[in-house]
């Protein structure tokens, strides 16, 4: 009896154990959700991708299981966010029989970076036990573009190789070392880890001692630095020409982050070296540093005597085309030429060139083959670092006598007097009819107009009028300067700042040359007139000796711009004693030169 009630007693404990045993297993479960904050994004956008575990057991949480990402074309910018948050217990069974059950969510979030376009599908699951649990929706993301291809970093300073945070800026150069009028190409790049809204550029770059160009930005693209994805903004890119030899700076660029936070980028300093002296063509001009050619055109080639045509010269290739110099031009024989019209074509790339333009108008002014001798341009070539000359091809021109011209006309006889009676010639009517003092008409004065008060009172008013016209003219000449008088004041203004900017550069040489340059291509602008804008240095000396100035004088004026540009294209090196020298000869030259006389004297 006490047998069998036993074996009832433990059969009835063994069902028990195994039915809360199958209880807590059943509670043993997972649940996986996914989600895309967008849909559809371009190469190089980041996104977000949530991954949320929700766990109910005893055992540890089960970590999802993702989708291989780089051979999806995916970078990760930065490691995941996570979030854990735990829920109460729960009790299963009867009685003193319960189970304690604990349930926990994790939410991951990762930002993804698309290196290539296509349509993406992100399945996640968990592993419980041996069971496998996927999310019931699979997200799809459709990527547009193009795929994003890993750019050469120029030479000169490189890219970063060391990681620098979730934003940095960096300062690329295609060169280090330059001559002076070489051309530089510097870019102001955003290093961006994560997606920050609201990137703004505060303070830019110092290209002091540069002429700056704008050039194209560039494309966005992603780059590795240190194992570190990046997203790579282009900030901006500038075509730079050095102005003057050593060691010259760029100040650092800013950045801010919404209203509070700044990035400050690092300053660069490049190496300008002055152009050689040796092998230095005559004709050469500090303004041709690139890579150049030069043609010749005319728009007609066979004229008339004396009717106009037109001649073209263009000088085209890469570097800073605005300020080319031709040089002086050929003489042409047999033909005049009038001054030429000017007209710039800029080329903006990776790098500045064009097209400069010169036309003019020839007009021949004898019979026969013409020919339009070629015109040479001398330039340094950075990349040999040689000067070289560009030569433009000989023309001729047909030139056809006139002989349609007229004749020149004899003196003409005088017309005879037509009979009485006879057909009106083409002169008649030309001339008025003779009028004798016996056809005049009389008219009797009936009394005098000027009466002895009328000329009493002109005595009076006449002085005051006198008095009063001479007054209005003195105030005018006093109060109301005409055009002339307030150009010639502005300049005299502007002349007194410049010899004032000199003045303070004769110690330390800064801006000691231009402003000397300045002043006396003014000075020689205000005498050459009108004609003197645009013009090269040598056609304006020739413009001056023209119009009256002295050979001394335009020998001294052309010696100091000279001595100008050796100076400020790094030819000459010279003191605080040679510069007080050159500012004296140029106020002599301001004050008592055939340059001051005024225009058209």
């Amino acid at each position: 009896m006490r047998t069998r009630r036993g074996f009832v007693t433990g059969l009835v404990a063994a069902c028990a154990a195994s039915l809360v045993s199958g209880l807590a297993r059943a509670a043993d479960r997972a649940s996986v959700a996914t989600e895309l904050d967008r849909l559809s994004v371009e190469v190089g956008e980041a996104f977000e991708f949530t991954v949320q575990v929700e766990y109910e057991g005893g055992g540890e949480m089960p970590e999802p299981v993702l989708p291989n990402f780089a051979e999806m074309g995916l970078t990760l910018a930065g490691p995941p966010s996570m979030f854990r948050s735990s829920g109460s217990s729960v009790s299963f069974g009867t009685g003193r029989n319960t189970v304690m059950q604990s349930r926990t969510i994790q939410t991951y979030s990762y930002t993804l970076i698309p290196s290539k376009p296509g349509r993406f599908s992100f399945p996640v699951h968990v592993m419980v036990g041996s069971g496998k649990v996927a999310a019931p929706r699979t997200p799809v993301l459709e990527v547009t573009g193009t795929a994003a291809v890993a750019e050469p970093i120029p030479g000169g300073v490189g890219g970063p190789t060391e990681a620098q945070g979730d934003l940095f800026l960096w300062t690329r150069l295609d060169k280090s070392r330059v001559y002076v009028g070489e051309q530089l190409v510097y870019t102001l790049e955003v290093y961006e880890r994560l997606p920050f809204p609201n990137i703004q550029l505060r303070a830019l770059p110092g290209f002091q001692d540069f002429w700056s160009e704008e050039l194209p930005e560039g494309d966005q693209r992603t780059e590795t630095v240190a194992g570190v994805p990046y997203r790579v903004h282009p900030g901006l890119r500038r075509g730079l020409f050095p102005q003057r030899a050593g060691s010259l700076t760029i100040t650092a660029a800013e950045v801010g982050v919404g209203m509070r936070r700044r990035v400050r980028g690092r300053p660069t300093s490049i190496e300008v070296l002055p152009l050689p002296v040796e092998d230095r063509p005559a004709d050469f001009s500090a303004n041709n540093v690139g890579l150049y050619t030069i043609e010749a055109a005319v728009d007609r080639a066979k004229v008339k005597q004396g009717a106009p045509f037109t001649l073209t010269l263009t000088i085209s290739g890469t570097g800073n085309i605005r300020v080319i110099d031709p040089g002086a031009w050929p003489e042409l024989d047999g033909m005049r030429r009038y001054d030429p019209k000017v007209e710039t074509r800029t080329a903006v790339g990776m790098r500045l060139g064009g097209d400069r333009i010169y036309q003019f108008l020839i007009i021949p002014e004898r019979a026969g083959t013409l020919t339009i001798p070629p015109h040479r341009f001398s330039f340094f070539d950075p990349a040999t670092a040689k000067y070289q000359t560009a030569t433009s091809k000989p023309i001729e021109v047909v030139v056809l006598a006139d002989a349609a011209a007229p004749a020149p006309s004899p003196a003409p006889e005088p017309a005879p007097v037509a009979a009485k009676g006879a057909a009106k010639s083409d002169e008649d009517g030309l001339l008025a009819p003779l009028i004798t003092p016996d056809t005049l008409p009389r008219v009797t004065n009936d009394g005098s107009w000027l009466t002895p008060g009328r000329f009493a009172a002109g005595m009076v008013l006449a002085p005051a009028v006198l008095v009063a016209a001479t007054g209005g003219r003195a105030l005018w000449r006093r109060f109301g300067p005409d055009e002339a008088s307030r150009a010639s004041a502005a300049r005299a203004a502007r002349q007194r700042e410049l010899v004032a900017q000199a003045e303070r550069g004769v110690a330390t040489g800064e801006g000691f040359y231009p402003a000397l340059a300045q002043l006396l291509q003014a000075l020689a602008l205000a005498r050459a007139g009108a004609q003197g804008q645009g013009l090269p240095r040598r056609a304006l000396l020739d413009l001056l000796a023209r119009r009256g100035v002295t050979a001394p004088d335009l020998e001294r004026l052309g010696r100091l711009l000279d001595r100008c540009d050796a100076a400020r294209f790094g030819a000459a090196s010279e003191g605080p004693g040679e510069r007080k020298a050159a500012l004296d000869d140029g106020l002599a030259l301001l004050r008592r030169s055939s340059l001051t006389a005024p225009e058209g004297a």
